[in-house]
């Protein structure tokens, strides 16, 4: 089982964060659940990752190409490390997208946003099958992201069905037991 992370390449203001971060990433190793991220050591990103190599979980880096120059992948021998090299940052974003079973949304920023709209246009119009989404909404961080999901669905301008696979939640292992639950009836299925 795979879940893709989008989550920021910083910090932000609340120092919680980073921790949270960390124990998503002990949870998803102590679940058997492959991490697929952009690749970055900075931030959430470099929390989550670090959180499940400590527990000897399997990850799986996207770096583009010159990008992160800097970040190299880790190959420290701790669990599982996967890189992959992408020629851009849409090559990057595919393979994101593509590898998951399911995704996992933290706070971030723009590149998060953008991850979380192309997952569901490509689900909307069904360039890559139905696979389900959890938002962690810590204090509240993503209360106007679910208003504007919710009014694209009372709008008519996107298909409900869609935004049903995107749960919003405030525990953090609460939502990655969601994600679980909801990645295992989907392997059952197909």
């Amino acid at each position: 089982m795979k879940v893709t992370v989008f989550c920021g390449a910083q910090f932000g203001k609340d120092p919680q964060m980073a921790s949270i971060a960390r124990e998503i990433g002990h949870y998803l190793a102590k679940n058997h659940i492959e991490l697929v991220y952009g690749g970055s050591l900075s931030g959430l990103m470099g929390e989550i990752s670090e959180g499940v190599i400590e527990n000897n979980g399997a990850v799986t880096g996207i770096y583009p190409l010159g990008l992160f120059a800097d970040e190299l992948p880790r190959t420290s021998g701790y669990g599982t490390y996967t890189s992959i090299f992408t020629d851009s940052m849409a090559e990057r974003k595919e393979q994101l997208i593509g590898l998951g079973d399911g995704y996992l949304v933290l706070p971030g920023g723009f590149g998060t946003l953008e991850e979380l709209s192309q997952v569901l246009s490509s689900i909307a119009i069904g360039l890559i099958p139905s696979k389900p989404i959890g938002v962690l909404n810590i204090d509240g961080f993503y209360d106007g992201l679910q208003q504007v999901l919710n009014a694209f669905g009372e709008g008519q301008f996107a298909n409900v069905q869609v935004l049903e696979s995107v749960r919003f939640m405030e525990d953090h292992e609460a939502l990655v037991d969601y994600l679980i639950d909801e990645i295992g009836k989907e392997q059952m299925v197909g």
